[in-house]
């Protein structure tokens, strides 16, 4: 029964239809949504809808609702649903239970533009209390944690070149076998690093309003350098979408920390940074066809501001990675040119 309202969800795109965007950033919306069971999921949502699409949405969480009593998306959904369409009884009934169930996803309840209509209420703000204290309590084991590949044998002399990578809009740090193998063979220490904002389980953002913490994160990172035998002067960042937006605001004020990086496709909420202190760095700037006009603007912003006392690549690709290569493929060559480990950045397949 389970498996087939799974199935039902998938075609209907569920309670998404509903309701208006969250405001990820373009182009990065999470891949990896909330779940607390195999039942537990959100999928995306969509600007057009047709009624009957709507009524079956509703109709399948409710179910979900009551299969599953620790379900706290289901309830969640038909919350926001409710109030949109000016149910607020219901709307606040609903929000009430998916609470009573242990929703902790803070930052989905503060900036859901479903709730607009009620967030001013005693109801909804009492929740969104409750919701914060278990999110603080929950997300601190989390936000910012790293994950290390460290290669094997003795490190060079000053100890290992380090990459440190920052992720797109929800997603989470997780160091493939790949990856492992792909610095081993480089001779370089490979770091990711969660977020510092948790959205869900295995979803993070890094903040929409400063880099600061950002930046924090990553030098709590690093604070393990001498045990790892780590390079503190040769730190480079890699990192996409969000992650780097941050990357390249921190490059342009932080210098003396990073020894280059490589930037693809970014894009996010903060305001790029306008002024550079960078220089005698190699950086590749990445983007692709897909993005929209103010992504691939924010690419060139990037590559022309550390294009003076730097070395700048800056690559345009009209398609993503194959899947079969993966951004290893793509990206190696460009990654041993930032790393002095190539006379060129020219990418892969």
């Amino acid at each position: 029964m389970y498996f087939f309202i799974l199935a039902m969800l998938l075609a209907f795109i569920t309670r998404p239809l509903l309701a208006t965007e969250m405001r990820y950033p373009a182009g990065e919306e999470p891949i990896e949504l909330p779940v607390h069971s195999p039942l537990n999921a959100q999928y995306p949502r969509t600007a057009q809808s047709q009624e009957d699409k709507k009524i079956a949405a509703m109709s399948l969480y409710l179910t979900l609702m009551r299969e599953d009593g620790r379900n706290i998306w289901a309830p969640y959904q038909l919350a926001a649903s409710s109030a949109e369409k000016g149910q607020t009884e219901l709307a606040e009934r609903y929000l009430q239970l998916s609470a009573d169930r242990g929703l902790w996803y803070y930052y989905n309840l503060l900036e859901d533009d479903a709730f607009n209509s009620i967030q001013h209420s005693r109801t909804y703000q009492s929740i969104l209390a409750v919701t914060k204290a278990r999110y603080l309590q929950h997300a601190h084991w989390y936000e910012g944690k790293a994950s290390y590949a460290i290669p094997e044998g003795t490190p060079p002399a000053g100890g290992w070149p380090t990459v440190v990578y920052l992720h797109t809009y929800g997603k989470s740090a997780g160091i493939t076998p790949e990856e492992r193998l792909l610095f081993s063979e480089m001779g370089v220490a490979y770091v990711e690093i969660n977020g510092t904002q948790m959205l869900s389980e295995n979803s993070f953002r890094w903040s929409n309003y400063s880099d600061e913490s950002t930046q924090s994160a990553i030098q709590r990172a690093l604070q393990p350098a001498a045990e790892l035998k780590l390079n503190p002067q040769r730190i480079y960042l890699t990192a996409r979408g969000q992650g780097a937006l941050h990357a390249a605001n921190l490059l342009a004020k932080y210098p003396q920390l990073y020894a280059g990086a490589m930037l693809i496709a970014p894009n996010g909420e903060i305001k790029q940074a306008q002024q550079s202190l960078a220089a005698n760095k190699r950086l590749v700037v990445a983007y692709y066809d897909r993005q929209n006009f103010s992504d691939q603007a924010l690419a060139m912003h990037f590559a022309n501001l550390f294009s003076e006392n730097n070395q700048v690549e800056t690559l345009h690709f009209s398609q993503g990675e194959n899947p079969d290569g993966g951004w290893q493929a793509r990206f190696k060559r460009p990654l041993q040119w930032m790393l002095q480990q190539a006379p060129d950045a020219t990418p892969g397949a």
